[in-house]
């Protein structure tokens, strides 16, 4: 169970904290990586910003933020010609996604748009109450200083796999925060259909059928459960294909990513539709099964459990009230009485998330749907 320092407590979601990954064992690791180096002057790169290029606003739903004192050191260390660590960018065509250095970044670019002026500089003191804009005339130089001063970075880029990122932005994180799974891909597949299930998580009805709230939620478990629902929801809707076919499920963080990727690439008309169902499934799920739902015996009590959410997701998302109303089952004690079950329960234990007992959890909860539905 993740107790987790935000206090939302969600049962089954330890794999988000495990970054490890499972290369390709036909390869040696050497030949999974792509990392290459590149200089860019900070021109160039605010440049790029401006334009799009570099992408650093991703949220990481962390906390620490650099102190005034660590900004204007950061800027006297370039004005002394001091070098700085090694940036870290996730290529993907001509678009840039920081992996490490997002702090400085952030930093430089406040300054270069002029909103705080230098303070408490010791050896530079004569720059103090200087705004970038003021470095002209004598201290025109200092400006020019900033502007083509060269940083070093590396590229990581394609074929770089997916799991090979998690444990290279893990490693460069380290001195911080150290970033959960959810976290991660938040930065490497920021987009569109990240941003429609963190839309999801804010709405009433996630609030009202989880009573996760998100100004508690610093660590991005509910997107976390969103994203697993729309994961199974698109992959049994045969909704996920790869190389022109039915994508097959090999392992969770795999399945994951690639939603997420095709989440991406969806119109916005299909993000809605998504939007749409997700919504629907919580305020059924909370209406026909009450409080206590995606909790383990329906207990209020109960943390929320990361399988029984998706599987009764997936439940609701197969039945409708016109079915459910021709039938004399009480949805919320035949709910139960899977969930309850040794095979349900043994499906949501140890290796929860492998082929066999994936595909057995949600056919017992698919055995709900085809009595209402004939699914």
């Amino acid at each position: 169970m993740d107790q987790g320092q935000d206090g939302i407590v969600i049962e089954n979601t330890e794999e988000l904290e495990q970054l490890e990954y499972a290369a390709d064992k036909n390869l040696p690791i050497f030949k999974t990586v792509n990392v290459a180096k590149k200089d860019f002057s900070l021109f160039e790169l605010f440049r790029k910003y401006n334009k799009g290029k570099v992408i650093y606003e991703v949220d990481f739903q962390r906390n620490e933020l650099w102190e005034p004192k660590q900004k204007h050191e950061l800027i006297e260390s370039i004005l002394m010609g001091l070098p700085l660590p090694i940036f870290y960018f996730k290529q993907s065509e001509d678009e840039y996604i920081v992996v490490d250095g997002k702090q400085r970044l952030s930093t430089l670019f406040s300054f270069f748009r002029n909103e705080f002026a230098l303070k408490n500089l010791r050896v530079l003191d004569e720059l103090n109450g200087k705004r970038f804009n003021d470095l002209t005339g004598k201290y025109s130089i200092y400006q020019s200083q900033l502007e083509d001063y060269q940083i070093y970075s590396h590229l990581i880029l394609p074929p770089t796999p997916d799991k090979i990122l998690f444990d290279i932005f893990d490693r460069v994180n380290r001195g911080g925060t150290k970033l959960n799974k959810q976290e991660i891909r938040n930065a490497l597949y920021h987009g569109k259909g990240i941003d429609m299930i963190n839309t999801v998580v804010k709405t009433k009805e996630f609030i009202n059928a989880t009573n996760l709230k998100p100004d508690k939620d610093r660590r991005m478990k509910a997107s976390y459960l969103i994203t697993r629902f729309l994961a199974f929801y698109m992959l049994f809707n045969h909704q996920l294909t790869e190389n022109g076919k039915a994508y097959e499920y090999k392992d969770i963080d795999e399945l994951l990513e690639f939603t997420l990727k095709c989440l991406n690439k969806k119109s916005d008309k299909e993000l809605k539709e998504y939007f749409e169902i997700s919504v629907m499934c919580l305020q059924m799920s909370y209406d026909l099964i009450g409080k206590g739902v995606f909790r383990k015996s329906l207990m209020q009590s109960n943390p929320i459990n990361m399988n029984i959410f998706e599987t009764t997701m997936f439940l609701m998302s197969g039945i409708s009230l016109s079915d459910l109303k021709k039938t004399d089952i009480n949805l919320r004690k035949r709910v139960l009485r899977v969930i309850e079950s040794e095979e349900f329960l043994s499906c949501i234990g140890d290796s929860r998330d492998g082929n066999i007992k994936m595909y057995m959890r949600f056919d017992l909860m698919g055995e709900i749907m085809e009595e209402i539905s004939g699914w």
